[in-house]
């Protein structure tokens, strides 16, 4: 194989290279684009063998050498200068601990063997193999990634995926892809533009909550540096991190590590760390062009859809790389009209005098005497397709009928689990630049910077609002001559669908500059800013009294049906209540971020006991969220409800670091059955003057190799979080009065009913601090060269006291025994029968719990033939499980086992979750499946009765996929062209969702994964 670079001559001057451990072929590839230079070797040969890890400085030849010791292959140069990669004169044994640097006699190699050469070009993700794995990280450059370089076989248990295993999964965005991989996130949670229950407007990834954990206690990272939060409004709570901002086609791998780690990161990682770290390759000279299309297998059309164009170009003899980014991403979700989830489990109501909102107004008498004469009955409805004019003869033929039938808007979307419209999500649109500049300004100092953009624009549809009005046994229109109760569901179509929409602008920069100096150091500056501004049009409410006000004077028809006849002019006028004003769009969320850093980095650092990794420095972040103001109007502009003013909050926080990777002891004193002994220390000291804060949190790792292809590995960690979750505190709040269109609906578990309150979230300014402890203790397993295996398990334990919760709507009802001042109820109305009045409030937030104490162990297995039939084939498998999870929420509160007992405080926790794969591929094929498994899930107490049994049934999904070098097949044949594809199809079992009676957006299941159940994913990559 021969790997060519522009000018193909071999530079003799130091160049940095990052190259991980892997298989040798594909670490020669690597090696060829960092050294820009041409390297012949066996493919067949080299696949077999797992090169050596190359970090630092180091001239060419001498970087060749420490990749290729001990493998039983050396390099030499032939006659034009260029290497050959052949057989050692004497084999040694694969993989055996490696020497800090070559042998003086490594340079010497027989003649070079008589090879089929195949010509590849360095360039990013050239698509000569499907099986071509995840390309090297590449150099440290200015404004790139500024963690250390993280693997699977560390001291800390973290996990890698690969780029190649985002390719393949057929998502059209990033929180899909970790939704599905990621075995410690909230399996139960909907990410924002899949969540049916959340009327409100959030953005973030609000269901990468890590082991338990709520997501705010999951660091996001890009490159290291912490991703903006996206705050979309002043009372929103859930300020979490959006990773869809970050297009796919520019990550390169994702690290993730299910532990705490406050010393390697700032902030408050007790659930977990995930490192998005993007693509290095800016100095390719490559055209990128990615396509993305998923849709339902079930006849309905909910189709997903991406597309990516990257392109990269070295100028000024390759001192200058650019590369610019332009991608777009549609969202359309599935609606009750073609799921029909509300409709399969809908239960009528059981007393004639309960309020029925559907397709067309039912009607009661307001005492419950007959509406026909004696004997009658006291119900009806109006007929499909009346105008409200037909009087008493218009409802003969609908004596105690009351129409259960879902309601259908004039337009494709609206929000109501009543009617056939309601979406399964939300529709999104997203556009995103992205650019990023690397300058050589001299030999020792690069500067770098990477600039992103992205616009969102989401639309939920009509906003469906409801009434229960009265109609005077004298009002002119009244046929019944007696006092009537008409509920209906009412939209403003005049409006459009599409009048409540949100924009969110996103846009980020950030610079760096790189100083290299000598003995391998290399001092990075590097700034971020990053500003979002949220703002959205749309109703708030409609005014009750107003209404009831226009039907009393004769002005509303409430006898009509409302899916065909829409409102008076008057209604939109002087019932409906527009945020800001109508036509307006209120800005709900102006937030910016800046942060700065300074770090120190040698990657090759002498010391007694070997060479070592040194990174240290200072962090400085500032936060900062204006002020916003919520107003509430009529059409004509005057103020519906006083003004709710939240006031903006800057918060500081600086930090100053430390973290050592080296041997512990060197290996000349260790014996033979321990070759080496390595530990991963770090520190970190966290001072704020804005939030009370002031920490030092540890690190500590230590990684043994044993003989026989063994590594146990260890670590312990801290982490502290001072009560700041919140960047807003409300100066002036309105009036509580109707139901607004963002109504939480809950589940009354004293009641044994679901309906509508109104969430008011209150700030706690008593919270204590937080602490925690985290332990790790695995066994890692690697052997093999044809047949390569690897087994790792790991045991995690964390406990934390004075945990930060925040608790929602349903959190808030189940543990109102524990939380009584937290849930408002009526009094009881005469002949209630219940043990308590309807709630008509939940006082939301955050609140301290005592201590939780939870245990995990991770499981890997990983299988690799690389001789099988011409080709690769790989097997895998993943499995977490969780033992103990105690939770005591207050300090004289019993202790509750979350997962055999549950209360509803911690997250909807799996005893087991598994997910497990297959593939097999070569240079022009493969293919492959994909499985996961759901456990069962224990319900809290208070939803036993409504799900008739105290669990959720577990669930099995399987993918499977097939994807093809498809230039081959083109007319013409070019080596600078290349083209990919891929077929999937998800969910090939197409079983139900198992069902869940207490779903949040009241569908009756419990979704894993998508919505739309069975669905097919169609991949294109053209690479010029």
């Amino acid at each position: 194989m021969l790997g060519a670079a522009p000018g193909g001559a071999v530079r003799a001057e130091p160049m940095d290279f990052n190259l991980p451990a892997q298989t040798a072929d594909r670490a020669l590839l690597a090696f060829s684009q960092q050294a820009k230079t041409e390297v012949l070797f066996s493919s067949e040969d080299l696949r077999q063998v797992r090169s050596n890890e190359v970090l630092g400085k180091f001239e060419p030849e001498v970087a060749l050498h420490r990749l290729l010791t001990d493998t039983g292959f050396v390099p030499r140069r032939n006659g034009r200068g260029k290497f050959v990669i052949t057989p050692a004169a004497r084999p040694t044994a694969p993989n055996p601990p490696r020497p800090l640097a070559p042998p003086p006699a490594a340079a010497a190699a027989s003649d070079p063997v008589k090879l089929a050469p195949l010509v590849v070009e360095g360039r990013p993700d050239q698509p000569q193999s499907v099986d071509r794995g995840a390309a090297a990280l590449g150099v440290r450059r200015a404004a790139g990634n500024l963690d250390l370089v993280r693997t699977e076989d560390g001291a800390l248990p973290y996990t890698v995926f690969d780029r190649a295993r985002l390719a393949r999964s057929g998502v059209v965005n990033l929180n899909e892809f970790l939704e599905r991989e990621l075995l410690d996130n909230d399996a139960a949670a909907r990410s924002p533009e899949q969540d049916a229950s959340q009327n409100r407007l959030f953005a973030g990834s609000t269901n990468l909550s890590l082991r338990g954990y709520s997501a705010d206690e999951t660091i996001v990272l890009v490159n290291g540096r912490r991703l903006p939060e996206m705050l979309t409004s002043g009372s929103d709570a859930k300020n979490a991190p959006d990773v869809n901002l970050i297009p796919l086609s520019l990550v390169q791998q994702i690290e993730v590590l299910p532990s705490s780690a406050s010393a390697l990161y700032s902030g408050n990682p007790v659930g977990g760390v995930i490192n998005i770290v993007l693509r290095p390759d800016a100095d390719a000279n490559a055209t990128e062009v990615t396509t993305t299309y998923t849709n339902a297998l079930r006849g309905f059309d909910a189709s997903q859809s991406t597309v990516s164009l990257l392109h990269g170009r070295a100028l000024l003899g390759g001192a200058l790389r650019v590369r610019c980014n332009l991608n777009l991403t549609r969202n359309m979700p599935a609606t009750e009209a073609e799921l029909r989830f509300h409709r399969k489990h809908d239960r009528p109501p059981a007393t004639l005098d309960t309020p029925i909102f559907r397709a067309t107004p039912n009607i009661r008498s307001a005492d419950g005497t007959p509406l026909f004469g004696a004997g009658t009955a006291a119900v009806t409805s109006v007929a499909p397709g009346a105008d409200g004019a037909g009087g008493i003869a218009a409802f003969t033929a609908r004596q105690g009928v009351r129409n259960l039938d879902f309601f259908k808007a004039p337009g494709g979307l609206a929000v109501s689990p009543d009617s056939v419209d309601n979406p399964y999500g939300r529709r999104q649109q997203r556009t995103t630049w992205f650019g990023s500049v690397v300058y050589d300004l001299t030999p020792w100092l690069q500067l770098g910077c990477d600039a992103s953009h992205a616009r969102t624009v989401v639309n939920r549809g009509y906003d469906v609002l409801t009434a229960d009005l009265a109609l005077a046994a004298d009002a002119p229109r009244n046929p019944f001559r007696q006092e009537v109760r008409v509920s209906l569901n009412e939209v403003a179509a005049a409006l459009g669908e599409n009048y409540s929409e949100a924009r969110m602008e996103f846009s980020s920069a950030v610079f760096g500059i790189m100083v290299r100096l000598p003995a391998e150091w290399r001092v990075s500056l590097d700034g971020q800013y990053a500003h979002n501004v949220t703002r959205y049009r749309g109703l708030a409410r409609a005014d009750g009294e107003r209404w009831q006000q226009l039907v009393d004077s004769g002005r509303y028809q409430p006898l009509r049906d409302t899916q065909v006849h829409g409102p008076p002019a008057e209604f939109y006028d002087q019932v409906l209540v527009y945020r800001a004003g109508r036509g307006r769009f209120a800005t709900l969320g102006d937030y910016n971020t800046l942060d700065a850093a300074i770090r120190a980095t040698n990657s090759s650092l002498p010391l007694p006991t070997g060479r070592g990794i040194l990174n240290f420095g200072g962090d400085y972040r500032r936060n900062r969220l204006e002020d916003c103001t919520d107003e509430r109007r009529y059409a004509d502009g005057t103020l519906a409800d006083e003004p709710a003013t939240w006031a903006g909050r800057t918060l500081q926080r600086y930090s100053a670091f430390g973290e050592l990777q080296a041997p512990l002891l060197p290996t000349a004193w260790l014996p033979r059955w321990l070759p080496r002994i390595e530990t991963d220390l770090a520190v970190r000291y966290v001072a704020s003057d804005s939030a009370r804060e002031s920490n030092v949190s540890p690190t500590y790792g230590l990684k043994a190799d044993l003989a026989g292809g063994f590594t146990v590995r260890g670590s312990f960690t801290t982490s502290n979080r001072f009560p700041t979750p919140h960047m807003s505190r409300l100066v002036l709040a309105p009036p509580s009065g109707d139901l607004g269109v963002d109504a939480t609906k809950i589940t009354d578990p004293v009641r044994r009913e679901e309906y509508y309150v109104q969430d008011n979230m209150e700030l706690q300014p008593d919270l204590l601090t937080e602490a925690a402890v985290t332990q790790t203790a695995g066994v890692v397993f690697r052997r093999g060269v044809t047949h390569r295996v690897r087994l790792a398990v790991d045991f995690l334990d964390t406990r934390k006291v004075n945990e930060l919760v925040f608790l929602g709507p349903q959190s808030v009802m189940n543990l109102e025994a524990l939380l009584p001042e937290r849930v408002v109820r009526a009094p009881l109305a005469p002949g209630d029968n219940h043990r308590a009045g309807v709630v008509t409030a939940v006082r939301t937030g955050t609140t301290n719990l005592a201590w939780r104490r939870s245990q995990s162990w991770n499981t890997s297995v990983d299988y690799v033939w690389s001789e099988c039939r011409g080709g690769t084939l790989e097997l895998f498998g993943r499995l977490l499980y969780f033992p103990r999870y105690d939770l005591q929420t207050l300090p004289n509160s019993p202790v509750v086992d979350e997962l055999r007992r549950p209360d509803g405080a911690a997250s909807k926790l799996l005893k087991y979750r598994a997910n497990f794969g297959a593939s097999w591929s070569n240079q022009v094929v493969g293919f492959g499946m994909d499985g996961r498994y759901y456990h069962s899930r224990v319900l809290p107490e208070g939803e036993w009765s409504a799900q008739g049994h105290r669990t959720i049934d577990p669930f099995w999904q399987l993918d499977v996929y097939v994807q093809s070098d498809l230039a081959r097949w083109l007319p013409w044949q070019s080596r600078r062209f290349g083209l990919r594809g891929q077929v999937r199809v998800n969910h090939v079992l197409g079983d139900n969702f198992p069902r869940y009676a207490n779903e949040e957006s009241g569908a009756g299941v419990q979704p894993y994964g998508d919505w739309r159940g069975r669905t097919i994913a169609l991949s294109l990559t053209a690479i010029f």
